[in-house]
């Protein structure tokens, strides 16, 4: 295929990122843009991101979006829908998304056969991508391994300081920041969280020809010691205001595999917490393998870009993951579900030249 049409479902931080980016794309036509918001219906998609006229005009309507002819949709709605997924997915469209079900087959396999019954009867692929997870949390780690030999631990870190984090939903519910340890451990996406970082972990086991045997899952919070003053509100004192997960799963062959998030809000001394914590980072991610080779991989942005710069371009890794990876999922073959592990390297895109080949 030459070119491929595409649908943007959902115009938040990072799907207007990806109407930025397939606007962009030497190979894509942005072709519908579905929305939530009403100020936005009606609204040119180029208006909608500070970019020229396209002529495509955004709509609620789902089933005006469903019937356009597309070859592919980027689902980027918070939170997200299965049943919604496997619609667009019946409809004959491929779909790629940021949302769970990065590599569901073990965490949710409920959702992994609806999914793949969906993809079967509209003959089109589904992929999860992203950032973390769906990038740095599996794609680069096992990318890494092919440097070593005997893997005994595989951890990757997560810092970000998120004082300047536009996201209310992400903050407050995903990352529990201003609740009390109390509510946070009564999160009813606690469960559904540990699954989708299990799902990177499962990943890698099966990237590296094992399984994992057992899991176990540690929560620390530390609490502001004073209100501490975020894009989302304040952060009062006595709630969580740094947060610290770890995932662990430990495989048949013996290695460890462990993904840990630190997030916290204010200032990078930590002063205005109740405690300090010795973090790796100030920002950014760290892939650490341990074995017969020991590497540190540190992924990280320019020092000197602002906070709300890192935080920005952060996001935007999220969405040009999903638009680079449009052309491979199209034409992935064998409807169903496509994760890291069964399609060829995502790459940007800046021309519409083939590879050289050899010719016979």
């Amino acid at each position: 295929m030459d070119r491929y049409k595409t649908i943007q479902w959902a115009t938040g931080v990072v799907g207007g990122s990806c109407v930025k980016s397939v606007l962009r794309h030497p190979k894509l036509d942005l072709v519908g843009v579905k929305v939530y918001d009403e100020a936005k219906v009606g609204v040119d998609a180029g208006a909608l991101v500070g970019a020229p006229s396209t002529g495509v005009i955004a709509t609620q309507s789902v089933d005006e979006i469903l019937s356009l002819e597309a070859d592919c949709v980027l689902y980027c709605p918070l939170p997200w829908n299965l049943d919604e997924m496997c619609r667009i997915l019946e409809s004959g469209k491929h779909l790629i998304t940021p949302c769970p079900y990065y590599f569901p087959f073990l965490q949710n396999s409920e959702a992994a056969e609806a999914l793949t019954r969906a993809c079967v009867s509209g003959g089109v692929n589904f992929h999860a991508s992203g950032c973390n997870p769906g990038g740095i949390a599996e794609r680069f780690p096992l990318t890494f391994t092919g440097w070593c030999n005997q893997i005994d631990r595989i951890t990757m870190t997560e810092c970000g300081e998120c004082t300047f984090y536009e996201s209310e939903g992400v903050m407050r519910s995903l990352m529990n920041l201003g609740k009390t340890p109390e509510r946070a451990l009564r999160n009813p996406i606690k469960e559904a969280l540990q699954k989708a970082w299990n799902e990177p972990i499962d990943m890698i086991a099966a990237g590296l020809g094992t399984h994992v045997v057992s899991y176990e899952a540690e929560h620390d919070f530390i609490l502001a010691k004073e209100p501490i003053h975020t894009a989302v509100g304040v952060i009062e004192a006595g709630t969580i205001a740094l947060n610290h997960y770890r995932h662990i799963g430990r495989t048949h062959a013996g290695t460890e595999i462990v993904q840990e998030q630190i997030w916290f809000v204010g200032d990078r001394n930590q002063e205005q917490l109740a405690r300090k914590m010795d973090i790796p980072r100030q920002s950014g991610w760290r892939i650490k393998i341990e074995g017969d080779v020991n590497l540190n991989i540190d992924v990280d942005f320019p020092e000197e870009l602002s906070q709300d710069e890192r935080v920005a371009q952060g996001l935007s890794t999220t969405a040009f993951h999903l638009v680079n990876a449009v052309p491979l999922v199209c034409d992935a073959p064998d409807p169903g579900l496509k994760t890291f592990l069964d399609l060829p390297m995502i790459t940007g895109c800046v021309g519409s030249e083939d590879p050289p080949r050899v010719k016979i």
